[in-house]
């Protein structure tokens, strides 16, 4: 495991580190696949661990973060004056080829699909939305499936990439 431009706060206290996880994150100019030159790179960021910061660094020439969640904490992530709570869940996504299912799986890669639905998260059951429309195809450009890609292949690649 390498960490490019971070540095691990030595005094933090880890009574488990068997069971530290990590998460890679990507700020990136726009969704894409890392390494595709869409990262923003020597970006400033601190990981805090309960309120304590464990982490600092610069992001590589990906964009990559790479931060370590410990067991039972709460770990947030600073970088572009926004505070990012990072967790890992087991979400549960509906059915791939449902358009409720591709907007749970496109939202959860970064893509934007806009802000409509009940929460507000641009998740629902409308496949006529541009913002939704837009996601599709950036999504078939970032995985090299044409425009005439089957239906079929778009949800198997979605459902490689995000899950479930």
């Amino acid at each position: 495991m390498s960490l490019v431009a971070a540095r691990i706060i030595p005094d933090f206290d880890v009574h488990n580190a068997v069971n530290v996880r990590t998460v890679d994150v990507y700020i990136q100019d726009h969704p894409g696949v890392p390494g595709d030159e869409r990262g923003v790179e020597g970006l400033q960021y601190e990981v805090l661990s309960n309120d304590q910061v464990v982490q600092t660094g610069m992001t590589d020439k990906e964009g990559k973060i790479q931060v370590f969640l410990f067991p039972g904490a709460r770990t947030i992530l600073k970088v572009l004056g926004t505070e990012y709570e990072i967790s890992i869940t087991n979400a549960a996504f509906s059915n791939v080829n449902i358009t409720k299912g591709r907007k749970e799986r496109l939202r959860y890669l970064g893509y934007q699909i806009g802000h409509d639905g009940t929460n507000g998260n641009g998740v629902d059951d409308e496949d006529e939305r541009f913002e939704y429309e837009r996601s599709i195809l950036d999504f078939q450009a970032d995985h090299s499936l044409g425009l005439d890609s089957d239906p079929s292949s778009i949800e198997a690649e979605l459902r490689n990439e995000a899950g479930g």
